[in-house]
């Protein structure tokens, strides 16, 4: 592991103790699971932010953020992001659907 130094101001500091404290942990081992979360949460953040203006597909935002498709595929569900399909698609779907 490399190390990194962080300043953090004393309302946070105070709170990543709290945390070690009562999870009976040290503060670099909680700062270390909150930056990763916070990581986890900045990469599907902006995975979703992609599918939603078109610009990545589902499989790419998946791949993205470490996860299956299927998690994917729920994760967008609960975040209430339309699965994208293009017009061309959808055409073809209504078409075969009427058949």
């Amino acid at each position: 592991m490399k190390t990194l130094s962080i300043r953090m101001n004393e309302e946070d500091l105070l709170k990543l103790e709290e945390l070690a404290h009562q999870t009976k942990s040290d503060k670099s081992t909680v700062a270390r699971i909150a930056l990763e979360a916070g990581i986890k949460k900045m990469q599907i953040d902006e995975a979703l932010s992609n599918i939603r203006k078109g610009k990545w597909t589902v499989w790419k935002g998946a791949d993205y953020c470490n996860e299956s498709y299927r998690s994917f595929l729920k994760l967008l569900k609960s975040e209430n992001v339309p699965f994208p399909i293009s017009i061309e698609e959808l055409e073809r779907e209504l078409n075969d659907s009427h058949k």
